[in-house]
Protein backbone atom coordinates (compact mmCIF):
# COMPACT_ATOMS: atom_id res chain seq x y z
CA UNK A 1 0.00 0.00 0.00
CA UNK A 2 3.16 2.01 0.77
CA UNK A 3 6.57 2.81 -1.11
CA UNK A 4 9.14 2.79 1.33
CA UNK A 5 10.65 6.02 2.27
CA UNK A 6 14.41 7.03 0.39
CA UNK A 7 17.59 8.24 1.85
CA UNK A 8 16.26 11.88 1.53
CA UNK A 9 13.04 10.86 4.19
CA UNK A 10 14.33 13.74 6.06
CA UNK A 11 13.86 16.15 3.37
CA UNK A 12 10.68 14.51 2.58
CA UNK A 13 9.10 14.73 5.61
CA UNK A 14 9.19 18.45 5.70
CA UNK A 15 6.87 18.39 2.69
CA UNK A 16 3.97 17.70 4.95
CA UNK A 17 4.97 21.25 6.76
CA UNK A 18 5.51 22.98 4.00
CA UNK A 19 2.46 22.04 2.26
CA UNK A 20 0.38 23.27 5.89
CA UNK A 21 2.22 26.49 5.66
CA UNK A 22 1.18 27.26 2.04
CA UNK A 23 -2.36 26.38 3.10
CA UNK A 24 -2.28 28.65 5.38
CA UNK A 25 -0.58 31.21 3.41
CA UNK A 26 -3.58 31.34 0.83
CA UNK A 27 -6.35 31.10 3.67
CA UNK A 28 -4.66 34.45 4.83
CA UNK A 29 -4.22 35.99 1.37
CA UNK A 30 -7.82 34.87 0.55
CA UNK A 31 -9.11 36.97 3.66
CA UNK A 32 -7.58 39.90 2.63
CA UNK A 33 -8.75 40.44 -0.61
CA UNK A 34 -11.87 41.87 -0.30
CA UNK A 35 -9.78 44.79 1.30
CA UNK A 36 -8.03 45.02 -1.87
CA UNK A 37 -11.20 44.36 -4.04
CA UNK A 38 -13.13 47.44 -2.79
CA UNK A 39 -10.55 49.63 -4.68
CA UNK A 40 -10.99 47.62 -8.03
CA UNK A 41 -15.00 47.56 -8.53
CA UNK A 42 -15.39 43.69 -7.66
CA UNK A 43 -17.67 42.65 -5.82
CA UNK A 44 -16.18 39.67 -3.69
CA UNK A 45 -17.30 36.72 -1.39
CA UNK A 46 -16.10 34.65 1.39
CA UNK A 47 -17.21 31.69 2.93
CA UNK A 48 -15.66 29.62 5.62
CA UNK A 49 -17.53 26.07 5.71
CA UNK A 50 -17.22 22.80 7.63
CA UNK A 51 -18.10 19.63 5.71
CA UNK A 52 -19.00 16.65 8.01
CA UNK A 53 -18.59 14.34 5.39
CA UNK A 54 -18.14 10.35 5.95
CA UNK A 55 -15.87 8.57 3.93
CA UNK A 56 -15.78 5.40 2.12
CA UNK A 57 -12.84 4.04 0.53
CA UNK A 58 -11.48 1.20 -1.81
CA UNK A 59 -7.84 0.43 -2.57
CA UNK A 60 -6.10 -2.30 -4.62
CA UNK A 61 -2.69 -2.94 -4.02
CA UNK A 62 -1.24 -4.93 -6.46
CA UNK A 63 -3.84 -7.82 -6.49
CA UNK A 64 -4.38 -7.06 -2.49
CA UNK A 65 -8.37 -5.28 -2.28
CA UNK A 66 -8.42 -2.91 1.13
CA UNK A 67 -11.58 -0.90 2.04
CA UNK A 68 -13.29 0.76 4.55
CA UNK A 69 -15.55 3.35 5.77
CA UNK A 70 -14.71 6.46 8.29
CA UNK A 71 -17.56 8.66 9.73
CA UNK A 72 -17.36 11.88 10.85
CA UNK A 73 -16.69 11.21 14.60
CA UNK A 74 -14.35 8.79 13.67
CA UNK A 75 -12.49 11.82 11.92
CA UNK A 76 -12.93 14.79 14.65
CA UNK A 77 -10.78 12.23 16.92
CA UNK A 78 -7.95 11.89 14.46
CA UNK A 79 -7.87 15.28 13.26
CA UNK A 80 -5.10 17.86 14.20
CA UNK A 81 -5.88 20.44 11.21
CA UNK A 82 -8.76 21.14 9.66
CA UNK A 83 -10.02 24.25 7.36
CA UNK A 84 -11.90 24.91 4.70
CA UNK A 85 -12.93 27.90 2.39
CA UNK A 86 -14.15 28.74 -0.69
CA UNK A 87 -13.87 32.37 -1.99
CA UNK A 88 -15.93 34.14 -5.12
CA UNK A 89 -14.89 37.64 -7.27
CA UNK A 90 -16.48 39.20 -10.20
CA UNK A 91 -16.90 43.07 -11.37
CA UNK A 92 -20.11 44.46 -9.86
CA UNK A 93 -23.10 43.87 -12.43
CA UNK A 94 -20.97 42.06 -15.10
CA UNK A 95 -21.62 38.56 -16.32
CA UNK A 96 -17.86 36.84 -15.23
CA UNK A 97 -16.84 35.78 -12.03
CA UNK A 98 -13.75 33.46 -10.30
CA UNK A 99 -13.53 31.10 -7.11
CA UNK A 100 -11.26 29.16 -5.30
CA UNK A 101 -12.70 26.41 -3.19
CA UNK A 102 -9.73 25.03 -0.51
CA UNK A 103 -9.51 22.21 1.66
CA UNK A 104 -6.90 21.27 4.07
CA UNK A 105 -6.57 18.56 6.43
CA UNK A 106 -4.53 17.13 8.60
CA UNK A 107 -4.46 13.67 10.96
CA UNK A 108 -2.97 11.50 13.20
CA UNK A 109 -3.48 7.98 14.99
CA UNK A 110 -1.35 5.33 16.23
CA UNK A 111 -1.72 1.44 16.56
CA UNK A 112 -0.32 -0.46 19.84
CA UNK A 113 0.49 -4.03 19.61
CA UNK A 114 1.72 -6.53 21.37
CA UNK A 115 5.52 -6.32 19.09
CA UNK A 116 4.77 -3.32 17.04
CA UNK A 117 3.99 0.02 17.84
CA UNK A 118 2.57 1.98 14.25
CA UNK A 119 2.44 5.91 14.20
CA UNK A 120 0.33 7.25 11.44
CA UNK A 121 -0.38 10.95 9.74
CA UNK A 122 -1.92 12.18 6.71
CA UNK A 123 -2.17 14.93 4.74
CA UNK A 124 -4.96 16.26 2.23
CA UNK A 125 -4.89 19.16 0.04
CA UNK A 126 -8.00 19.75 -2.13
CA UNK A 127 -8.21 23.16 -4.19
CA UNK A 128 -10.50 23.58 -7.14
CA UNK A 129 -9.72 27.33 -9.20
CA UNK A 130 -12.42 28.48 -11.82
CA UNK A 131 -13.93 30.93 -13.88
CA UNK A 132 -17.81 31.76 -14.02
CA UNK A 133 -19.63 32.87 -16.82
CA UNK A 134 -23.50 34.14 -15.48
CA UNK A 135 -25.54 34.53 -19.22
CA UNK A 136 -28.07 36.79 -16.95
CA UNK A 137 -25.55 38.76 -14.86
CA UNK A 138 -23.87 37.95 -11.49
CA UNK A 139 -25.92 36.58 -9.04
CA UNK A 140 -28.56 35.71 -11.44
CA UNK A 141 -29.66 32.27 -12.39
CA UNK A 142 -27.55 29.85 -14.52
CA UNK A 143 -23.85 29.36 -14.70
CA UNK A 144 -20.80 27.30 -16.19
CA UNK A 145 -18.00 27.37 -14.97
CA UNK A 146 -14.23 26.07 -16.27
CA UNK A 147 -11.18 25.71 -14.74
CA UNK A 148 -8.36 23.02 -12.62
CA UNK A 149 -8.92 20.73 -9.50
CA UNK A 150 -5.54 19.68 -7.75
CA UNK A 151 -5.75 17.29 -5.15
CA UNK A 152 -2.55 16.15 -2.85
CA UNK A 153 -2.59 13.18 -0.83
CA UNK A 154 0.00 12.08 1.60
CA UNK A 155 -0.05 9.18 3.90
CA UNK A 156 3.58 8.60 6.22
CA UNK A 157 3.03 5.32 8.82
CA UNK A 158 6.35 4.97 11.15
CA UNK A 159 6.78 1.52 12.79
CA UNK A 160 8.80 0.64 16.05
CA UNK A 161 9.64 -2.10 18.26
CA UNK A 162 7.21 -2.02 21.20
CA UNK A 163 9.03 -2.93 24.26
CA UNK A 164 12.05 -0.62 23.22
CA UNK A 165 10.68 1.85 20.97
CA UNK A 166 13.34 1.15 18.12
CA UNK A 167 12.30 2.87 14.85
CA UNK A 168 12.23 -0.43 12.64
CA UNK A 169 10.47 1.27 9.25
CA UNK A 170 8.64 4.23 7.50
CA UNK A 171 6.55 3.54 4.95
CA UNK A 172 4.78 6.75 2.63
CA UNK A 173 2.40 7.04 0.22
CA UNK A 174 2.55 10.41 -1.25
CA UNK A 175 1.08 11.47 -4.60
CA UNK A 176 -0.79 14.69 -6.58
CA UNK A 177 -2.92 15.25 -9.28
CA UNK A 178 -4.19 17.79 -11.54
CA UNK A 179 -7.46 17.76 -13.37
CA UNK A 180 -9.31 20.08 -15.63
CA UNK A 181 -12.56 20.69 -14.05
CA UNK A 182 -15.65 21.64 -16.12
CA UNK A 183 -19.44 22.42 -13.88
CA UNK A 184 -22.37 24.22 -13.96
CA UNK A 185 -24.88 26.15 -11.33
CA UNK A 186 -27.91 27.13 -10.54
CA UNK A 187 -29.46 29.83 -8.55
CA UNK A 188 -32.87 30.24 -7.44
CA UNK A 189 -34.33 33.32 -5.63
CA UNK A 190 -36.94 31.33 -2.78
CA UNK A 191 -37.71 34.85 -0.81
CA UNK A 192 -36.47 38.17 0.09
CA UNK A 193 -33.62 35.91 2.24
CA UNK A 194 -34.25 32.82 1.38
CA UNK A 195 -32.31 30.94 -1.70
CA UNK A 196 -30.79 27.80 -3.37
CA UNK A 197 -27.80 26.89 -5.13
CA UNK A 198 -27.54 23.39 -6.88
CA UNK A 199 -24.25 22.52 -8.36
CA UNK A 200 -22.63 19.75 -10.57
CA UNK A 201 -19.12 19.23 -11.92
CA UNK A 202 -16.58 16.85 -13.01
CA UNK A 203 -12.91 16.87 -13.68
CA UNK A 204 -10.43 14.50 -15.44
CA UNK A 205 -6.79 14.32 -16.52
CA UNK A 206 -4.26 12.95 -14.16
CA UNK A 207 -6.80 11.24 -11.77
CA UNK A 208 -9.05 8.62 -13.38
CA UNK A 209 -12.12 10.75 -12.80
CA UNK A 210 -13.76 13.03 -10.13
CA UNK A 211 -17.17 14.18 -9.62
CA UNK A 212 -19.00 16.62 -7.35
CA UNK A 213 -22.71 17.40 -6.18
CA UNK A 214 -24.16 19.37 -4.22
CA UNK A 215 -27.52 21.50 -3.02
CA UNK A 216 -27.20 24.73 -0.38
CA UNK A 217 -29.86 26.74 0.92
CA UNK A 218 -28.73 30.51 1.89
CA UNK A 219 -30.26 32.21 4.86
CA UNK A 220 -29.59 36.19 4.18
CA UNK A 221 -29.02 38.15 7.25
CA UNK A 222 -28.23 41.98 7.55
CA UNK A 223 -29.87 45.16 5.69
CA UNK A 224 -28.54 44.54 2.34
CA UNK A 225 -28.16 40.79 2.99
CA UNK A 226 -24.52 40.49 3.03
CA UNK A 227 -24.11 37.98 5.64
CA UNK A 228 -25.44 34.89 5.02
CA UNK A 229 -26.09 31.36 6.93
CA UNK A 230 -25.02 28.46 4.68
CA UNK A 231 -26.67 25.25 4.94
CA UNK A 232 -26.75 22.21 2.14
CA UNK A 233 -25.24 18.48 1.59
CA UNK A 234 -22.54 17.78 -0.96
CA UNK A 235 -21.21 14.30 -2.72
CA UNK A 236 -18.08 13.59 -3.82
CA UNK A 237 -16.95 10.74 -5.88
CA UNK A 238 -12.73 10.37 -6.72
CA UNK A 239 -10.76 7.56 -8.27
CA UNK A 240 -7.16 7.70 -8.74
CA UNK A 241 -3.87 5.38 -9.61
CA UNK A 242 -0.59 6.00 -8.78
CA UNK A 243 1.99 3.86 -9.61
CA UNK A 244 0.48 -0.24 -8.40
CA UNK A 245 -1.85 1.47 -6.69
CA UNK A 246 -5.61 2.21 -7.38
CA UNK A 247 -7.83 4.43 -5.21
CA UNK A 248 -11.56 5.25 -5.11
CA UNK A 249 -13.00 7.29 -2.57
CA UNK A 250 -16.70 8.41 -1.48
CA UNK A 251 -17.21 11.25 0.28
CA UNK A 252 -20.88 12.82 1.44
CA UNK A 253 -22.17 14.62 4.34
CA UNK A 254 -23.68 17.94 5.70
CA UNK A 255 -22.10 21.24 5.29
CA UNK A 256 -22.59 24.31 7.14
CA UNK A 257 -20.71 27.57 6.44
CA UNK A 258 -21.21 31.67 6.94
CA UNK A 259 -21.24 33.78 3.97
CA UNK A 260 -19.69 37.06 3.79
CA UNK A 261 -20.48 39.44 1.14
CA UNK A 262 -18.25 42.73 0.05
Amino acid sequence: MYSKVTVREMKQGSNGDQRGLQACVLCLALALCPVLARGAGLDWSITPYIWASDTKFDLKAGDVPIGGELSFDDLLDTTDTSFQVVTEAGISGGKWSAFIDLTYLETSDNYQGRLLFADSDSEQLYLDAAIAWWPQGRHKGFNIYGGTRYTDLDDRTKFFITQDKLPLTTLRNDRDFLNGLIGVRQLLRLTDRWSLLAQADYSTGESDGIYQLQAIVRYGMGRYRQYGLMLGYRYKEAEFEHHDIKEKFEYKGPLIGFNFRF
